[in-house]
């Protein structure tokens, strides 16, 4: 059983540090993560991470808090809070930190960011991240600053599309200038068909790192108060799902992720409207 353990713990680890754009663009926020991750395109207190541009003209003051317990294992945990507040009737800002890993591997990230409305249909969002990895002593630590960008717009009624670059100009990490942060590249779109079905399907490409190749997540609503997901995603299969449930200004999210090595990821968001 302590072999099995061991071998189950570093897969886990071994993972999270061969498809390190996982760590340094990952996405928050249990509704999303019930959909595959096809964040591009959601409106949500999570948009601080999943696509800045998102968080612009959402009207109310909001903040969240996120946690999954990826492949059952404590040293593989990923947390995250969020905060955005509307400034002016076209722009927001947003605040976020969030942390992964254990004793011997730790990767911190705070973003704060801003989002403004170009023209009627089109939302530009900027986020500036400070990144600290902190590694076993002989490896050592590493510090370093990037920035991330993101677009939303809603060409026509019901359809949405999502642009989204992290690491753009390739920097490093300032302590060792061959430690490479990923440069990340997605395309997200979704389609209301009406006030109960949500279809969002994503692509996307790394640089240095990992990302999904598709992704695809349904939401289905069901009185304005539950909301059922499932997803998946491909290069490696991984199967979602997910529920939710509002009430006041509260909305709690439940999400499942299977890896088809690995297991299950069990994964749990609430985020608050002021």
């Amino acid at each position: 059983m302590k072999l099995l353990y061991a071998i189950l713990l570093a897969l886990g680890i071994i993972l999270s540090l061969s498809t390190s754009a996982q760590i340094e663009t990952a996405n928050a926020g249990a509704r999303s993560a019930g959909m595959a991750n096809t964040s591009l395109t959601i409106r949500d207190t999570w948009a601080t991470f999943n696509n800045p541009a998102a968080t612009c003209r959402i009207q109310h003051i909001s903040a969240g808090i996120y946690y999954e317990n990826r492949f059952l294992l404590k040293q593989t945990g990923y947390g995250a809070l969020a905060f955005q507040m509307p400034i002016h009737k076209s722009g927001n800002i947003s605040v976020g930190i969030s942390h992964y890993g254990y004793k011997y591997y730790q990767y911190s990230r705070a973003t704060i960011g801003y989002s403004q409305q170009l023209f009627s249909n089109l939302h530009m969002g900027l986020n500036i991240n400070y990144l600290h990895l902190s590694q076993a002593e002989y490896y050592g630590n590493a510090n370093g600053m990037t920035f991330e960008l993101g677009l939303y717009s809603q060409p026509i009624k019901n359809f949405s599309v999502g642009v989204y670059v992290f690491n753009p100009v390739n920097v490093s990490f300032f302590e060792n200038r061959d430690l490479k942060m990923p440069v990340t590249m997605k395309l997200g779109l979704s389609y209301l068909f009406s006030d109960a079905l949500l279809l969002a399907v994503e692509t996307g490409k790394a640089i240095n790192g990992y990302t999904s190749i598709f992704k695809a997540g349904i939401e289905y609503n069901l009185r304005k108060h539950f909301s059922f997901r499932v997803g998946i995603s491909m290069l490696p299969i991984e199967y979602s799902a997910g529920l939710g449930y509002k009430v006041a200004g509260a909305t709690f999210d439940l999400a499942f992720a299977y890896h088809q090595i690995l297991g299950l990821s069990p994964k749990i968001s609430v985020q608050y409207e002021f």
